[in-house]
């Protein structure tokens, strides 16, 4: 009786394959595993983000972000049916510029809805209504792990 597999097999995969799962490998060769996180990730003991935690950072980027994002279609919107209405002539660059900021100040709110929300995984801690205060200490958190990658790899130089 064949031994059983410990894995499951995968939908797609042949149900008898005879063949081997391992690809060979050469004696005397060494095996490099793939590094999924970086040395500061290890340390810290980090490499996910807790669903609770991520859960806070979507509420804050849909507010942050998809604010300035309906502003920015709206104005296109409303100045296309200005324009076509005869209700009033508007230059196309206004019209290009002001969607071209509210874009550009969505991209800003996405950035500070991740860096504003609360990183602590309890849930009753959820951090304050505007996030100043975990923004600056998540950003010191980045700053810190961006030198501590520099630093690793000037070493490894």
């Amino acid at each position: 009786m064949p031994a059983e597999n410990p894995r499951p097999s995968v939908p797609f995969e042949p149900k008898n394959s005879n063949k081997s799962r391992k690809p060979a490998v050469k004696k005397g060769t060494p095996i490099v595993k793939p590094q999924t996180s970086s040395p500061a990730m290890v340390e810290q003991g980090s490499g996910f983000i807790p669903e609770v935690v991520s859960k806070r950072m979507i509420r804050r980027v849909l507010v942050c972000c998809g604010i300035p994002v309906l502003m920015g279609m709206s104005i296109f919107i409303g100045s296309y049916l200005a324009i076509i209405n005869h209700w009033f002539r508007i230059p196309n660059t206004v019209v290009l510029l002001t969607s071209m900021g509210c874009l550009g100040l969505s991209v800003l709110g996405l950035t500070y809805g991740i860096l504003s929300a609360c990183w602590e995984e309890d849930e009753a801690v959820k951090g304050s209504l505007l996030g100043v205060a975990e923004f600056k200490i998540n950003f010191g958190r980045m700053a810190d792990a961006y030198r501590a990658s520099k630093e690793i790899e000037s070493k490894d130089r």
